[in-house]
């Protein structure tokens, strides 16, 4: 599912907030937050925890709301900053071997597609029904701040800038992205569409400030 933001000892909400800010993260979104400015390292997940007590950095991106809260890093920080602009969302893969799912009967693979389709779908739900637990944990020990609308765009900005560079190095992630960026455009206007079900704003309903 959807992973949280950072946990973090300095209260940012402004692009200007995170310039300087040490912080760990791995990955892609390393790369992309040195670029707008701030100090990150990839330090293993086992040192995190050390690493925040000890003012080692300001804030850390791990995981999700229901892996997150086990690790105990609320009792250390003071901010959540949302939202987790790195991982918006995820789906479980299952990787084969050509040459053995070649070698599978027709009815073996059946068998396999729908068991992996049906684990992905109550994979996802078990994990959101943990991470409403969770979050609802966090806000008692510390404060969710939001990054405001303008800074949201920057990450964006410069995340497209950044996958592009990677897309033209490798041929594998452009023809991945490639194919997410034609499935965002195609399901661009029914998701539009489909925005004004409720009388209230998108915004409000489904943050859950209104159950009327």
């Amino acid at each position: 599912g959807q992973e949280m933001g950072l946990f973090s000892n300095k209260r940012a909400t402004k692009m200007e907030d995170f310039k300087g800010m040490r912080v760990r993260t791995p990955g892609w979104y390393m790369d992309i937050m040195n670029n707008l400015g701030a100090s990150v390292s990839p330090l293993p997940g086992g040192e995190v925890y050390l690493a925040l007590e000890r003012g080692v950095i300001d804030a850390a991106e791990f995981s999700s709301p229901a892996i997150n809260y086990p690790m105990g890093f609320d009792e250390i920080t003071k901010y959540v900053i949302q939202p987790g602009v790195h991982q918006p969302g995820i789906q479980c893969g299952l990787f084969f071997n050509m040459e053995a799912w070649n070698s599978l009967p027709e009815d073996l693979q059946w068998i396999v597609k729908i068991a992996a389709a049906e684990t992905q779908a109550w994979a996802y739900n078990w994990v959101n029904s943990l991470n409403a637990e969770a979050i609802n944990k966090f806000t008692e020990s510390v404060e969710i701040v939001m990054m405001d609308k303008e800074t949201l765009i920057e990450f964006r900005k410069m995340a497209k800038t950044y996958l592009d560079s990677v897309k033209e190095k490798y041929p594998d992630v452009k023809k991945v992205l490639d194919s997410q960026e034609a499935l965002i455009e195609e399901y661009a206007v029914w998701r539009r569409a489909r925005s004004g079900a409720t009388p209230w704003p998108y915004e409000t309903y489904i943050s859950g400030q209104t159950t009327e």
